[in-house]
């Protein structure tokens, strides 16, 4: 399976957990009252530990495009002697 393939995988994924993650801080941080915050709190803390592990793919996958774009190889500058 190639980068491009992988990336198709988890792109979705990565986005729904992101939202997910968003959805529950601001009714947490809302203070809404619900009949089960715990529930909220757990959906909360375990989409947090896949979004971290989805994150880490992410930036795996990308690696080379952002070695090149952020990280470019320095250019030697020709010695005169």
């Amino acid at each position: 399976m190639s980068k491009s393939e992988m990336l198709r995988y988890i792109n979705l994924p990565l986005a729904l957990s992101f939202l997910i993650q968003t959805g529950t801080a601001l009714t947490i941080l809302s203070e809404v009252r619900l009949p089960n915050k715990d529930l909220l709190f757990g959906i909360h803390e375990y989409n947090g530990l896949a979004l971290i592990a989805l994150i880490a793919a992410h930036i795996f996958l990308n690696w080379s495009w952002i070695r090149v774009t952020f990280f470019p190889a320095k250019k030697k500058s020709p010695t005169t002697s």
